[in-house]
């Protein structure tokens, strides 16, 4: 039942428009977990789901959380650029400037956004 729930909202995301949310933590003996939730719209008005929930299992870099969130993206065939929207929790791992996840989804965004200051 699980799959077949995945699988619907997997090709939901793969049509729409969705936010992204992420969160990255740390569990006891140092294994670090990456969360992925999403926000979207459907038939029934705004709906929020969780995407997935993966090991980490060399660091928690900005790049290596890139990396999972595309990894896990094109193991699905959902195109990057549904994403309209990216939130985190703040952590520099997240936001930072240059080597954080929101910077190496801006350089690969640009091919579909157009941002503004």
């Amino acid at each position: 039942m699980a799959k077949d729930v995945e699988k619907q909202l997997i090709a939901h995301l793969q049509v729409k428009q969705f936010a992204l949310q992420l969160d990255e933590s740390t569990l006891r003996d140092n294994e670090a977990i990456l969360l992925a939730y999403v926000r979207f719209n459907n038939d029934e008005g705004s709906k929020e789901e969780m995407l997935f929930a993966r090991s980490l299992v060399t660091d928690t870099k900005g790049e290596t959380i890139f990396n999972e969130v595309v990894t896990y993206f094109q193991e699905n065939n959902i195109p990057l650029k549904n994403i309209t929207a990216c939130a985190t929790d703040g952590a520099p791992s997240m936001t930072g400037r240059y080597k954080g996840f929101i910077a190496h989804l801006k350089k690969l965004s640009r091919k579909y956004f157009v941002f503004t200051a």
